[in-house]
């Protein structure tokens, strides 16, 4: 039997108009779509098997036969760079009786399950199974039983992937972002290697929003963001078609950046404009990406789902080729991963915060702040994606609007 949303569901969906109008009225997210267990058991079907994944970096797999390892939600992936050079995600539950094929990371030729030796290529067909021939002839073996591969697409470098072999294309979704991105060159960049966090106690909605709102830039990031003051952040408009989330904010001089002195610790990436070199763009690609354009240095956090209260966050910084020639590089990008990390502290430490608020017998639905006007957009990413689904199932929901006039969606 399919999944059905439950009424609990159905409930917290007919609240979020408030939470979906970029006005005075607008209002934060119903509590219950952090803490619910069968609203995050609805998000599984509505967002993240519907949706493009980003997963981590293409040179993260430089060379055919290296792979790395993770789990999405329930399942367990390989990300490998086949022999032609391009990359798959494959599933690395073996189709014989659900082994794992593969963990960590590393570089081989084939995927051999311990249990009873079943091997299959970098790209996930069965190579071999012994005895089975007894069976079933192996062709026929092969065609039903080699791993299931999930559709790739690689953008600006980084790796998507989605469960849905029909799904439509990333890039045309992308294109205020790509537009933004094209003077960063992303596919030469290099990615350094992530700071992983297991096991992180808050909803991953709410580490997108607290990428994605300036507002608390200048309170708890007092003193290390100074040089991106929230009163010198904009907003982009937001169209029901994008697949981004992005605004950028200024900075008080030019080429600033995370470090103590405020200043960017490598030059700045040739190829910027002005305006560039004077900015810093966050983004996100929604459910799983946020990213930071920065003068010197692209920042960026993959955010994997475990739970409705918790997450697993890696971090990465990215940076040309020229700069980590510099016989000092790592000198400087010590100070830089440090400089990184420290605001991502805080907003860690903020973050679970909020979530053990969410889950307050006395917590509200408070008002969006004009410098918030990115979580209203987040929040219509998300609202497209929910009803969508549920057109799927033939279900309607009415919205409850502030203006207690009925809407249908």
């Amino acid at each position: 039997m399919g999944y059905k949303p439950t009424e609990e569901v159905l409930e917290i969906l007919a609240e979020l108009g408030p939470s979906l109008i970029e006005s005075k009225e607008a209002r934060s997210l119903p509590p219950a779509c952090y803490t619910s267990q069968a609203f995050f058991e609805f998000e599984k079907e509505a967002i993240y098997y519907r949706n493009w994944l980003c997963i981590g970096r293409q040179e993260m797999v430089p060379n055919p036969g290296d792979y790395f390892t993770l789990t999405l939600l329930d399942d367990p992936l390989i990300v490998a760079r086949g022999h032609d050079g391009n990359i798959h995600v494959l599933s690395a539950v073996c189709q014989h009786r659900g082994h794992l094929v593969a963990e960590g990371k590393g570089n081989c030729s084939s995927f051999r399950c311990p249990l009873h030796w079943w091997t299959y290529g970098l790209d996930g067909e069965l190579l071999s199974a012994p005895e089975m021939i007894r069976i079933e002839p192996f062709e026929i073996l092969r065609h039903d039983h080699s791993l299931p591969r999930l559709k790739v697409e690689i953008w600006n470098g980084f790796i998507f992937c989605h469960f849905d072999p029909d799904a439509p294309p990333l890039a045309p979704t992308l294109q205020k972002l790509d537009d933004e991105m094209r003077n960063y060159r992303m596919t030469e960049l290099v990615s350094m290697p992530t700071v992983d966090l297991t096991d992180l106690p808050w909803n991953w909605k709410i580490m997108i929003e607290s990428s994605l709102e300036p507002y608390h830039t200048n309170y708890l990031h007092k003193g290390p963001h100074d040089f991106a003051p929230s009163r010198l952040a904009t907003f982009i408009e937001f169209e029901d078609d994008d697949g981004q989330i992005m605004h950028p904010t200024g900075f008080t001089h030019m080429d600033a950046g995370f470090s103590p002195d405020m200043k960017a610790i490598f030059p700045p990436m040739p190829g910027l404009t002005e305006e560039q070199r004077q900015r810093m763009m966050i983004a996100s690609v929604p459910p799983m990406l946020t990213l930071g354009l920065m003068p010197d240095q692209v920042w960026y956090n993959i955010i994997l789902p475990r739970g409705p209260h918790h997450i697993e966050f890696r971090s990465g910084l990215l940076y040309p080729p020229e700069t980590i020639a510099l016989p000092d590089f790592e000198e400087r990008y010590k100070l830089a991963n440090d400089s990184v990390q420290l605001i991502n502290a805080q907003d860690l430490e903020a973050n679970a915060s909020l979530m053990r608020g969410y889950f307050a017998k006395l917590s509200s639905r408070g008002r969006y702040a004009e410098l918030e006007r990115t979580l209203p957009q987040f929040n219509r990413w998300l609202a497209k994606r929910y009803f969508r689904y549920l057109d799927e199932l033939g279900i309607r929901v009415k919205l409850e609007m502030p203006d207690d006039e009925a809407h249908r969606v």
